[in-house]
């Protein structure tokens, strides 16, 4: 298992744990790249954990997108899954604040939802692009 998390562990925080690979490799790029997940949203007086299924590359297009705003200290990024349980936006401002906003589903399509938003400075995502790195390297793409 590998995890990672935005935002403030004992706080509003945005945390994904990967399980394992939903399935053994078939050689079908979709088949061999679904991930078993947790997700865990704390946002204020709320907090809940469910389970969710993300593609390898949409971690790595997550790790990109990170990296981006933490080198630049401006800009977004949009982290918007195939399946929709977790989505969010991640943008920084000129005094190098990350504001984080988005929602979470239960389940795919049908759950009930949980809108989410907190700010953090942009020394908080050093540990996260470490954590997020760490885990696409042991869950990486399978070709």
């Amino acid at each position: 298992m590998k995890s990672f998390a935005i935002g403030a562990n004992d706080g509003e925080s945005v945390a994904l744990t990967v399980l394992n690979y939903e399935r053994p490799r078939t050689g079908e790029f979709y088949d061999d790249n679904w991930l078993l997940c947790e997700v865990t949203v704390r946002a204020g007086s709320f907090k809940g954990t469910f389970q969710a299924n993300f593609l390898t590359s949409e971690l790595v297009d997550l790790l990109q997108g990170l990296r981006k705003i933490s080198a630049e200290l401006r800009g977004e990024y949009n982290f918007e899954p195939m399946e929709g349980q977790l989505v969010f936006r991640a943008s920084c401002d000129s005094l190098g604040h990350i504001h984080v906003s988005g929602k979470a589903m239960d389940q795919a399509g049908i759950g009930h939802t949980l809108g989410f938003g907190f700010s953090l400075d942009q020394t908080f995502l050093s540990a996260t692009l470490h954590e997020l790195s760490d885990l696409v390297q042991a869950f990486p793409v399978r070709a």
